[in-house]
């Protein structure tokens, strides 16, 4: 039976007898099929054999740990990158943690003495395994293999002589000894090493790092990189004014309309507003050809034209997914949300101030298409 301790030291049985033993799937699988670890179950094994038959190396005592780490690691790098959110590798908020992942597996594969690019091959066993349920993993795999050999090239690049550098760097210091967090912040920006990772290279040599001087460094590079975009309004917006308003608006039919050019997979990943132009990030890999830039903007003057009204629905976000709304979901909204609709073109979760109508924009014109990250695409737009 479960109990409750009060103030006074009594006692009260609990409504719900539940018990919470914090295991996983596959601590149960472990379990239930007497085995002394996750990594033996039918989860992992495969993939682990998958690993020794790559790199010409058995699973033993000395290389376990790296075995392990390749294999949970890729399994979870799959299902983040088959998600249908279409997250890709960056230096912030999800995008670092896959990139992250992904490095380090790279960085071990490496230690393994293994130069080729063995990811997509570790990554055909984790989808055949789990595609039978998990049928996203089948509807993306392009974009998964894609991501990882972009970032094996990119990675692959710099890793080499920045392990030089680090092991250098590490060289002038003893067991016990600290690294300085400059030199730390300065592998992270010049040769995209996270933290943690500077950190798995110096514990292996017993060398401590000075965390506080990093995050020291690393603040005041985020500052700097914020300094040009002070004042920006919630949204992306500059400022409230009516001209700000209407590219807003813009805003909502530029992704309606490259979804509708470039497939549903399109999410917004960022967008920047003032009086005088558009900026507006997506998830897509290659650049635009003329032609699909040109449609996506006789879709939004035809929009424009018609002189739709923007019609704004207060609902639960529960209700606005059911609706078809689409947002940029890893927002903490509150629970209700305002359902901006533009008939036919553009349905979305919005906290800014829109036009009341389409005809209120003015023609709308692209200046620019470029990459803005990997497997991210940046344009710019204004409307006239």
């Amino acid at each position: 039976m479960q109990y409750n301790k009060l103030s006074d030291g009594s006692f009260v049985m609990l409504d719900q007898k539940n018990v919470d033993t914090g295991m996983s799937l596959e601590r149960i699988l472990a379990i239930y099929n007497r085995m002394e670890n996750n990594y033996e179950t039918d989860l992992f094994a495969p993939i682990i054999e998958k690993i020794e038959r790559l790199t010409g190396s058995a699973c033993s005592k000395e290389n376990i740990r790296e075995f392990r780490i390749i294999s949970d690691h890729m399994r979870a790098v799959i299902f983040i990158l088959g998600d249908y959110k279409k997250i890709s590798p960056s230096y912030t908020g999800q995008g670092y943690i896959l990139r992250r992942l992904i490095r380090r597996v790279i960085r071990l594969i490496k230690k393994m003495g293994v130069s080729e690019n063995i990811l997509p091959h570790i990554t055909e066993v984790i989808i055949a395994m789990n595609a039978p349920v998990y049928t996203e993993l089948l509807d993306n795999q392009d974009f998964i293999y894609e991501q990882l050999e972009k970032e094996f090239t990119l990675f692959n690049k710099t890793l080499d002589s920045g392990l030089k550098v680090a092991e250098k760097t590490l060289a002038t210091l003893k067991s016990g000894e600290c690294l300085d967090g400059g030199a730390a912040f300065r592998l992270f920006d010049t040769y995209g090493f996270p933290l943690e990772f500077t950190l798995e290279l110096a514990n292996e040599k017993g060398i401590s790092i000075d965390i506080e001087g990093f995050q020291k460094h690393l603040s005041e590079h985020q500052e700097r990189s914020r300094s040009g975009a002070q004042g920006l309004f919630k949204g992306g917006l500059a400022d409230q004014s009516g001209q700000t308003a209407r590219l807003h608006t813009a805003t909502h039919l530029l992704n309606g309309a490259l979804r509708k050019v470039l497939g549903d997979s399109v999410s917004q990943r960022g967008s920047n507003i003032n009086a005088e132009r558009l900026r507006f990030d997506f998830s897509f890999e290659r650049k635009m050809t003329k032609d699909e830039l040109n449609a996506v903007s006789v879709i939004v003057n035809e929009a424009i034209s018609k002189a739709i009204n923007v019609d704004c629905s207060e609902m639960t976000v529960e209700e606005a997914i059911a609706s078809g709304a689409i947002g940029v979901f890893e927002k903490k909204y509150g629970e209700m949300v305002k359902v901006y609709t533009i008939d036919g073109y553009s349905k979305e979760i919005c906290g800014g101030p829109h036009a009341k109508n389409t005809s209120e924009l003015g023609a709308f014109r692209i200046t620019k298409e470029e990459s803005s990250a990997s497997g991210v695409r940046r344009i710019k737009t204004v409307i006239e």
